[in-house]
């Protein structure tokens, strides 16, 4: 394995075999009296590859430099570039330099194995080169890079479901009514790609306990959308026919350099645009995430910034509401909020800081939770004494003298099931009375809102997933 560059004719040798998940290794470059001359085609692609590597990095690290993780890997990353020229076609292999000098470094084998001989190695089974692609069955087959999609079963252990191994079968020539495109353009390749795969997998969510009588609201469908990376020592692999020097000139390379990334930019918006015209409600769904992890960070202080918090963000209290206030006075006493909602029903809200204990240990109500209540009475006592004051004065036209009441206090944590029950019991006594704890008021936020835009808890480690329901798909 040889590299002109300078006049020089260094070679280089593999220190051991191709090693699959490996970069290519070589000794420290030795002088050889007979060492055989690169081909013209093999040292003009040598050259040329060389100053397309160089263009392509300084596209990366400048003009492109805000979309650099669009990059294809061999241009993202300063690679090794090996060229192997065989009487059928030529093989192209970027790996990783590291910490060394990239090179770029040709060979011509003087076996004379075919494509169909080198690839499959040189590639580490991934990409095969046949005359008959549709039929070929590889020699080592099972030997490759491989996926596993594991699921975890009832007992949180993993279970294999499937088992498969990315391959390319390339034809040895391309197919005749194909028409070659002049010289300046970039040389067409009959396989080419990156260890970086996109990787879809389609499912559908269902409720697990819906009841067979129940209405349907109709089920998700996801598409889990994102990059795999093959277990391979090389970033890209590209085989090529046999075209003449003409196609590989130096001063052609960074025209393909910017193609080459424009194109890896034009085919990510491309899959990005289609997925979000798919999923309509991803930055709805987004925004309720952060709202609910927003709030929930609140949740460790006073009750006065949660109280702020709910002021801008009342439908996390009432989701129907067509009108809200902050600090109504009835009388002496003042409620936190009251909503309106449709058909002039009213929903009187009382927080309470999420600090608070609603019971003692020994299942007793603590001074907290009877003060929250107490505040329910003395505003109902006040309305059914002063309801035409109630409505004049503080705008609440057609308010009951029993209107709906809310309790937030506490968190979940505290509660035992017997508290639970005493809980219940005390909603029994009060007609339109509700008390939850903030746990409790978040889990019921984040139902509505994955009702309305979609599952938010469900997530996957380096996967976007996108969600639709069936009809507009079919819209689409």
């Amino acid at each position: 394995m040889a590299d002109d560059d300078e006049g020089r004719k260094p070679v280089w040798r593999l220190q051991r075999e191709l090693r699959p998940g490996q970069p290519i290794q070589v000794t420290e470059p030795v002088e050889v009296a007979d060492a055989s001359e690169l081909s013209p085609l093999c040292a003009a692609m040598v050259k040329t590859l060389r100053a397309y590597r160089r263009a392509g990095r300084e596209l990366v690290d400048g003009q492109f430099a805000s979309v650099r993780e669009l990059a294809p890997p061999h241009l993202r990353v300063p690679c090794h570039i090996y060229v192997v020229c065989c009487p059928d076609g030529v093989i192209v292999r970027y790996d990783a330099a590291g910490e060394e000098e990239p090179k770029a470094r040709g060979a011509c084998p003087d076996r004379r194995e075919s494509l169909a001989e080198m690839a499959p190695a040189f590639s580490e089974q991934v990409i095969h080169v046949s005359d008959d692609p549709e039929t070929y069955v590889p020699k080592n087959e099972g030997a490759g890079p491989s996926f596993i999609l594991n699921r975890r079963d009832e007992h949180g252990e993993e279970v294999e479901v499937a088992r498969f191994y990315p391959m390319i079968c390339a034809p040895t020539t391309f197919p005749a009514d194909f028409k070659l495109p002049p010289p300046i353009a970039r040389p067409p390749c009959l396989a080419s790609l990156h260890r970086e795969l996109q990787f879809q997998m389609h499912g559908l969510l269902s409720p697990a306990d819906m009841s067979a009588r129940a209405i349907s609201t109709g089920s998700d469908h996801f598409i889990a959308h994102g990059l795999m990376s093959l277990a391979v020592g090389w970033q890209a692999i590209e085989i090529y026919p046999r075209l003449s020097e003409e196609y590989w000139r130096p001063e052609y390379a960074a025209a393909w350099a910017q193609l080459d990334l424009l194109n890896a930019i034009a085919q990510h918006n491309m899959v990005e645009n289609a997925l979000r015209r798919l999923d309509g409600r991803g930055a709805a769904r987004e925004q309720a995430t952060r709202l609910l992890a927003e709030f929930e960070a609140l949740l460790a202080g006073p009750e006065e910034p949660c109280h702020q918090f709910l002021k801008t963000h009342p439908d996390l209290l009432c989701t129907t509401y067509d009108a809200a206030w902050s600090k109504v006075p009835f009388g002496e006493h003042v409620s936190d909020f009251v909503f309106r909602e449709p058909c002039n029903d009213y929903l009187l809200v009382e927080i309470e800081a999420p600090y608070r204990e609603l019971f003692r240990n020994n299942g007793h109500q603590r001074h907290e939770l009877t003060h929250a209540t107490g505040q329910i009475d003395d505003w109902l006592c006040y309305i059914q004494d002063n309801k035409a004051k109630v409505e004049s004065e503080l705008g609440l036209h057609g308010i009951s003298a029993t209107p709906r009441m809310l309790v937030v206090i506490g968190r979940s944590a505290t509660l035992t099931e017997r508290n639970r029950r005493k809980l219940a019991v005390m909603q029994g006594r009060h007609r339109g009375l509700s008390i939850m704890t903030y746990d409790e008021l978040i889990d019921r936020a984040r139902a509505n809102f994955e009702r309305h835009f979609g599952p938010l808890s469900l997530r996957a480690q380096n996967l976007n997933i996108y969600y639709y329901r069936q009809d507009l798909a079919e819209a689409t």
